[in-house]
């Protein structure tokens, strides 16, 4: 196409020239070839050829294209009636390369927001069921965990230390330009080209009140003009749990022989006059019994496929890609499948291309099987089934299962292993996105954007629970669905251009609206005639049911103005008006504004001597954003059914329940970052600091009323936290242009958190009863610190007993061989000599992390590759409730680990000095937190490991490029930690409820997979 009017040449006094033009990955449609000094140039086609004609000379050709660095070509000679081909390759431009900002694009360089921008590509070698996994380690400032082992589930991210009390603490997802709703589980891998995280208020502002806890954008695979590939990947590997880890559990007689020598002192010390049950009295019958996590666990595999379709023109284009995923639980009879789908479609019309639209639609499938059972934390089946006896066995001689798996003085439990193979508890969630847009230029500079889409989903659940199963011995039914169905309509001008050659702006304005509907009902039957019919219709009795609907809805306006001077002065500022209806009537409506600048200094003139410098800027900005990531109808009063008395008897009536808020707003965060991004040597080095700090305000809260109110609270603002940080990045590419290649990227974070502000009394318990009462959050204190008492050893004779304080507790009490904790303070606020829940337990621990780091890098030699990712986190605490609080009753009511068999029996056989004795009334204090519990968090985790090798092909064969690798992910953990694994969490990265708390999670399993990347002709 032409650039503008071109002098009319004869063919035999002009020539031609022509070539292509393209980068590392293709040709490149729509880049511009000029003829320096005059104003003769073309544009390339979709496939990237060019054709110019120009009367004889020797020229200067000027290659460009947005992104890319310009390519300068002096000497070509033209000839009359001649042809000269000149094909040109560009190289991508750090500085100039457009990365995905807020409801656009910007110039890398022009950026004044802190903004952190992956390629999935690199990630293509881990073939994982949630790109959460992928993204562990490669950002600073966002800590990605994965909680639990079970399939496509338990990824949670953080960014920045993000907490809330009551409202949520994820980032908000944006699919190409479409806010998601729901689940970001049924998003496949493979369709995803690149992730950008939006980290400070100026970089988030335009989400308003949903960007509080940052924002991912998240871009999706198109087709460019002239590329058309046909893709095929897959992969498959088996998971297995490391075993190092594993608690060593007792055998049938080491638990036999606990029990015994269990009764011999309570005969001994406690004057017990009764008989040891039989089970117990000939240890030596029993080898190793069960076994119950061998019992409960295998080597589970996986699998990944994925077809893409891919075909760029240069009025259309379109990308088709089609996935499969499995996931098998490396605990029994459990796993999750997903069925993907992606077409995205564009279309340009006109000369200019003015006029464009298209759309993106991706339903997908998800099948979970008995991967919504309870697994994880206090009462779940993974607790059950490490603390049940190993004397019982799981199946029966006769091929029957028993119903228990307790023997004689433990509670009573059900056998885990009817549980995982009987249950059947299907969960299947079909979920639709899409989303349609229509651009048009008016003019050159100004275009209008209009984005609509969608996010449709339906779930459902049929769980059976037969009579085998449960200890009532009577099958149970249960039959739900969720159905919900959000709405985006976006529309927006944006107008960009250059005045008087140094000014340049890109300003936009545009209107936002969002609905949410959900609907969902629940019913349950009991007393089915038979096991074998589990569904519903067959149960003889309702036993419950339940329906609900909830909606909600969001309108928006929002403007920005970038400014640049010279390209090296910006300026930029947005805003963002929200109208939310959960909140109440006189705050329905609030802005979220920013401001930021920047400073190109290696433009100056002063920098010109310093010719290693490629870029040098510093950027700056404040803002607010706001979180309304909680329930619906909080601000209003509900209705509730009481009884009240009438003539002497009770009647039932309806009346206000919950008092409403109507001046309950969203939670604010004020967030200051100043950030410099410098990059050296040809752009080999690039380094990026941060530092950030913020303020959340409006914190909501229960606020307690007078009792003569009626009612017991209301929700409030009224909570303050502090978040402050730095942030380093590194990426470097230190061998290029030779057979060896090698890059490095490497990350490092460092998060402080503080409570300034709570409601009365300016702390909050995790639990009421001092056994479950992990943490506190209180002012002046850091979130989530873990609370109890000081763990000074065992009482080691009677002197010592005498001179040291004693527990006290209801029918509790100290003696030689049990736990000691310190006296630290009593009711007059010094030692009184008494132990106590009131006044001796403090703060013991803090879970968050000095430090997080992400290292990866990437080699390649010849036809070879190999990839290492590595994630850890330096200092923080950890709380390992699940062996101390669980793993380590001397009472004798579970299982234990083996190593308590070496537990304290007399002064003369103290054991090993850890493990108290089992006095009764003197257990209990074991099972409360306290110091013992808490252990180093710092771990350095090698994420994944990947080897591949690109298979020379001959031309005559139909594929275009073939490449085969082996990888490991969790390939080792380095830790000091005792229990299974350092990233485990009892309420995920919910820092409010409970961050560093091991209780019992599903376990995470090591992959071993091979794989290959296939494209065709």
């Amino acid at each position: 196409m032409l650039l503008s009017s071109l002098s009319v040449f004869s063919q035999e006094t002009t020539g031609v020239l022509k070539g292509k033009v393209s980068d590392q990955s293709g040709p490149l449609s729509e880049a511009s070839i000029m003829i320096s000094g005059t104003s003769i140039g073309v544009k390339t086609d979709a496939k990237g050829n060019y054709s110019l004609r120009a009367a004889p000379g020797v020229y200067t050709i000027i290659a460009s294209y947005v992104g890319y660095e310009r390519s300068v070509h002096p000497n070509i000679k033209i000839t009359a009636g001649g042809v000269q081909e000149l094909d040109i390759l560009l190289n991508g431009s750090v500085q100039l390369k457009e990365v995905e900002v807020a409801y656009g694009k910007q110039r890398k360089r022009d950026v004044t927001g802190s903004i952190a921008e992956v390629s999935a590509t690199a990630l293509q070698d881990m073939p994982v069921g949630q790109f959460a996994q992928q993204l562990q380690g490669k950002v600073a400032g966002v800590q990605i965990s994965q909680s639990s082992g079970q399939p496509g589930r338990g990824m949670a991210f953080r960014i920045r230390g993000a907490a809330s009390l009551f409202s949520g603490n994820q980032p908000l997802f944006v699919i190409d330009g479409m806010p998601i709703t729901g689940s970001i589980n049924n998003i496949n891998p493979s369709e995803i080209e690149t992730f950008t995280v939006l980290k400070d208020a100026s970089a988030t502002a335009l989400y308003g009140s949903r960007a509080a806890n940052g924002v991912i954008l998240i871009t999706t695979k198109h087709a460019k003009s002239g590329e058309s590939s046909i893709t095929f990947n897959g992969s498959y590997g088996v998971q297995k749990i490391p075993m190092n880890k594993v608690p060593r559990m007792m055998t049938a007689r080491e638990f036999a022989q606990f029990m015994k020598d269990r009764y011999e002192d309570q005969v001994k010390y406690e004057n017990f006059t009764g008989t040891l049950d039989p089970v117990y009295q000939h240890p030596e019958q029993y080898g190793d019994g069960t076994n119950w996590f061998d019992v409960l666990t295998r080597t589970a595999p996986t699998q990944n496929y994925d077809l893409s379709i891919i075909s760029g023109g240069e009025k259309s284009s379109s990308a088709v890609m089609a996935g499969y995923q499995e996931q098998q639980g490396v605990i029994i009879n459990n796993g999750t499948r997903l069925f993907s789908l992606r077409l995205n479609q564009e279309l340009r019309l006109g000369e200019r291309n003015q006029l464009r639209m298209g759309f993106n639609v991706a339903p997908s499938y998800r099948i979970d099987h008995n991967n919504r059972l309870s697994t994880d934390g206090v009462g779940g089946l993974f607790q059950k089934a490490i603390e049940a006896s190993p004397i019982t066995p799981p199946v029966n001689p006769d091929g029957s299962l028993p119903l228990n798996v307790n023997t004689p003085g433990m509670v009573t439990d059900l056998n885990p292993y009817a549980q995982f193979t009987q249950i059947k508890d299907d969960y299947k969630t079909t979920r639709i996105l899409g989303n349609a847009f229509l651009d048009y230029d008016f003019i050159e500079g100004l275009t209008l954007h209009t984005n609509l889409g969608i996010d449709k989903g339906a779930e459902t659940r049929n769980y059976f629970v037969p009579s085998t199963a449960i200890m009532s011995g009577i099958a149970s039914g249960t039959s739900s669905s969720v159905d919900n169905y959000s709405w985006t309509a976006e529309a927006n001008l944006q107008y960009t251009k250059t005045f008087f050659n140094d000014h340049h702006i890109e300003a936009l304005i545009g209107y936002s609206v969002q609905k949410f509907d959900q609907e969902s009902n629940t019913l349950t039957g009991i007393n089915f005639p038979s096991d074998d019919v589990e569904w519903l219709s067959a149960a003889t009795e309702i036993s419950g049911g339940s329906s609900n609907a909830t909606q909600y809805s969001l309108l928006s306006a929002i403007a920005r103005l970038n400014y640049n001077y010279k390209g090296k002065y910006l300026l930029s500022g947005a805003v963002r008006r929200d109208g939310s209806s959960r909140f109440g009537i006189n705050e329905k409506y609030g802005y979220f504004p920013s401001i930021s600048a920047g400073w190109v200094i290696s433009d100056e003139r002063f920098m010109e001597r310093f010719g290693a410098i490629d870029l040098l800027k510093l950027r700056m900005s404040y803002g607010i954003t706001g979180n309304n990531d909680f329930a619906n109808y909080v601000h209003i009063a509900t209705l509730g059914q009481y009884d009240y008395v009438l003539n002497g008897g009770l009647v039932p009536g309806n009346t206000i329940g919950n008092l409403g808020n109507s001046d309950l707003r969203w939670e604010r965060n004020k967030q200051f970052d100043i950030g410099l991004d410098l990059t050296v040597l040809n752009n080999r080095i690039a380094f990026t600091y941060d530092y950030y700090h913020k303020i959340t305000d409006g914190m909501i809260q229960d606020r307690p009323l007078p009792q003569a109110s009626g009612f017991s609270n209301i929700k409030y603002n009224i909570g303050v936290f502090e978040f402050w940080g730095h942030e380093f990045g590194v990426n470097t590419t230190n061998l290029t242009g030779g057979q060896l290649e090698w890059t490095s990227s490497f990350n490092i974070s460092f998060d402080r958190n503080l409570i300034k502000s709570l409601v009365s009394p300016g702390f909050i318990r995790r639990n009421n009863t001092v056994t479950s009462d992990y943490f506190r959050n209180q002012e002046g204190h850091h979130l989530g610190e873990f609370y109890g008492f000081v763990y000074e050893g065992l009482y080691q004779d009677e002197a010592d007993l005498a001179n040291s304080a004693h527990y006290v507790s209801g029918n509790n009490y100290s003696a030689v061989g049990t736990l000691k904790m310190r006296d630290i303070s009593g009711p007059d606020g010094v030692p009184d000599g008494v132990v106590d829940d009131n006044y001796d337990r403090t703060f013991i621990g803090d879970p968050t992390p000095d430090f997080l780091f992400g290292f990866t890098n990437n080699f390649r030699y010849k036809k070879f590759d190999l990839s290492i990712s590595i994630a850890g986190s330096v200092g923080g605490k950890l709380l390992n409730a699940v062996k101390w609080a669980y793993l380590t009753n001397m009472d004798g009511s579970r299982n234990l680990i083996a190593a308590a068999s070496d537990h304290w029996r007399s002064e003369e056989n103290p054991g090993s000095g850890i493990y108290p004795r089992t006095l009764s009334n003197t257990t209990a204090i074991g099972r409360s937190v306290n110091t013992q519990w808490v252990e180093n968090g710092s771990y350095l985790t090698v994420k994944n490991i990947s080897l591949g090798y690109t298979v020379p092909l001959k031309n005559k064969l139909l594929l275009k490029n073939l490449r085969v690798y082996a990888s490991v992910q969790q390939a080792f953990v380095i830790t000091g930690y005792s229990g299974m694994s350092p990233e485990i969490n009892l309420n995920s990265l919910d820092a409010t409820n409970g961050i560093g708390v091991d209780e019992n999670a599903y376990p995470i399993p090591r992959t071993f997979a091979i794989g290959i990347n296939t494209s065709f002709k």
